[in-house]
């Protein structure tokens, strides 16, 4: 039984899970042998190991999938995961013509062709890949909204009050984020594989049966979260995890293939695996 090896950064909520599950014994209970590291901030550096085949699993957007698969990595998709990809705008800015701060890679072109193309009204689209830069120019006026994911969203509601959602991916019918694992680990541990989630499982729901002050109170004590951070977890819940929907997958294959992101088509039939 080969261990699964991961490097997670430890801001991102949707990491939780792999650390609760290391930490409290929930890998043991399945039987489920890893290999974790964890960073201390968002790096992304991890894409390339996963590609380079230094870690067996990633988490991220369905387009990293898209993307690994581009640069040469077979690789398969198992899960879902809890959609936290949110559009967020000044309260008073006009509806049409807003300025919105996107990082040039990932889901908004398909977002704007698919939920929000009857939300957004001739937006003006600034190309910012870092989420703190797109941060400081909301806060500087230069942009009407961003779109971001967690802990980004809720930092910036603390920080900038005249700010709201107008959109979260949670509202959509489908589902865009992922778990993916290199295809040769997974034909050769695929009971490792689906004991892995179903580790994850467990640990999210126990999370989520946790009340407000007991969920800061993990993040602290297990995920080594200051207190701060932890606050952002308040009210966080972890969406059940499902087997990859094949409609969502072949979505955006398709859309992937007609604007010309990927040389090739993606068949849902050979990328995904069902692991409950």
């Amino acid at each position: 039984m080969e261990k699964i090896r991961l490097v997670q950064n430890k801001i991102n909520p949707l990491v939780l899970p792999v650390i609760f599950a290391d930490k409290l014994g929930y890998f043991k209970k399945f039987g489920v042998p890893v290999d974790l590291t964890i960073a201390e901030t968002f790096q992304f550096a991890q894409k390339s190991s996963f590609v380079a085949g230094d870690v067996d699993a990633m988490m991220g957007d369905l387009t990293f999938y898209f993307n690994y698969r581009q640069q040469g990595k077979d690789a398969v998709v198992t899960t879902d995961l809890t959609r936290t990809i949110q559009l967020l705008v000044k309260k008073d800015a006009p509806k049409k013509g807003l300025r919105i701060g996107v990082a040039r890679k990932g889901l908004f072109p398909f977002f704007m062709a698919h939920d929000l193309k009857n939300i957004l009204n001739q937006p003006e689209i600034v190309w910012v890949d870092n989420t703190y830069e797109r941060m400081d120019l909301l806060q500087n006026g230069k942009i009407d909204g961003l779109v971001a994911i967690e802990p980004f969203i809720t930092d910036i509601l603390k920080s900038q009050p005249d700010t709201e959602i107008l959109w979260h991916s949670k509202n959509s019918d489908k589902n865009m984020v992922m778990w993916c694992f290199d295809r040769k680990f997974y034909d050769n541990n695929g009971e490792t594989v689906a004991n892995f989630h179903r580790a994850l499982e467990a640990a999210a729901q126990d999370f989520n049966a946790l009340s407000a002050t007991e969920k800061c109170a993990q993040a602290i004590k297990v995920a080594h979260y200051t207190p701060q951070a932890a606050e952002n977890l308040r009210h966080f819940t972890f969406e059940e995890q499902h087997n990859y929907a094949a409609k969502d997958f072949e979505l955006l294959a398709d859309f992937l293939w007609q604007t010309g992101e990927v040389n090739q088509k993606y068949l849902a039939a050979d990328c995904l695996r069902k692991v409950f």
